[in-house]
């Protein structure tokens, strides 16, 4: 038996065996790429959102607009009926017999009428604005 001599490979130093500080640093992940994506979609989420939220009040501008003619027709007709009513209540108080009538169904289904007032109880109060 012939025994081979083989050369043992060199002894790794303690400089070899631990990463060099450079190659340490150019392996760490930069957390500034994460960031400035997260920062451009949030900013680009914020911008859709904004957008979205200007033309939707634009959109309910031009409803309240286009509801305006229908407020001002009913509250024409509220007044009208208003004047019927108080003009009812005269005639009930004058002693017409068929106006007296038409006051005792009214309050039967709950609508009072105040000839002082000329309002009746079954109109809503004005809404807030």
């Amino acid at each position: 038996m012939n025994p081979t001599f083989e050369p043992r490979a060199p002894r790794e130093s303690r400089e070899s065996r631990e990463p060099r500080r450079a190659d340490v640093e150019s392996d760490t992940i930069s957390p500034f790429i994460p960031m400035l994506i997260l920062g451009l979609v949030l900013a680009a989420w914020f911008g859709f959102q904004a957008v979205q939220l200007r033309a939707e009040r634009s959109v309910m501008t031009d409803l309240l607009t286009n509801q305006e003619k229908q407020v001002q027709d009913s509250k024409k007709l509220r007044d009208s009926l208003d004047a019927i009513a108080k003009g009812t209540a005269q005639l009930a108080a004058g002693g017409n017999s068929n106006a007296k009538l038409i006051l005792d169904e009214l309050k039967k289904r709950g609508i009072t009428i105040s000839p002082n007032a000329g309002q009746t109880g079954a109109t809503p109060a004005e809404p807030a604005k």
